[in-house]
């Protein structure tokens, strides 16, 4: 009676452990940045096809990059390998950019695409499960935003000293662009500014 007991305990013990686990959430996954959206992209498109990845569709702030990945073996079994030919299965990160007010959001939504039984896409999304690679993403954006605001102090202060237009044309706009791009280019080599 008293090992049953003990060994009751114990079971009860360790599926509260598991209950107080944080629970991780499937996406959208929303991020902010300081930093312009334009920057925001070009560093997540550099980060992705350093990782592997290729961009497979760009609408300007709605892209999303994938690679040819295999289903974890639970959901493996929702297809048949091999059968079509043209139709692989891929890992898909979506991600959709919003500026406002100086803030720019960042939703991201990863998902497989798969062939089913008669190979039409089907898409099936993945928790982004690893706490560690979440904050990652969201301390690269940081430190876009202090890259960028880096550069624009230098710039606004060249500003001052000039004569003010009554608005910023579009070649300054991308000059101030191309200039945050560099700099966040100096302390990250993987990042190719166009």
């Amino acid at each position: 009676m008293k090992r049953a007991l003990i060994l009751l305990l114990a079971i009860s013990t360790l599926a509260a452990a598991r209950d107080k686990k944080p629970k991780v959430q499937p996406g959208p996954y929303v991020f902010t940045s300081k930093a312009s959206a334009q920057t925001v992209k070009a560093l997540i498109v550099q980060e992705n096809l350093r990782g592997g990845y290729t961009l497979e569709s760009d609408n300007q702030l709605q892209f999303r990059l994938s690679m040819p990945g295999q289903l974890p073996p639970m959901d493996s079994m929702l297809t048949i390998t091999g059968i079509c030919k043209d139709v692989t299965t891929k890992k898909v990160w979506s991600y959709s950019l919003a500026e406002l007010n100086g803030t720019t959001k960042v939703v991201v939504q990863p998902f497989w695409e798969y062939p089913d039984v008669d190979c039409k896409i089907q898409t099936r999304e993945f928790v982004w499960g690893v706490p560690e690679e979440i904050a990652a993403f969201q301390a690269m954006l940081d430190k876009a935003a202090s890259a960028q605001a880096a550069t624009a102090a230098p710039a606004a202060a060249s500003t001052a000293t000039a004569p003010s237009t009554a608005s910023t044309s579009a070649a300054d706009q991308q000059q101030k662009q191309h200039a945050a791009c560099v700099e966040l280019a100096k302390s990250n080599p993987s990042i190719v500014c166009k």
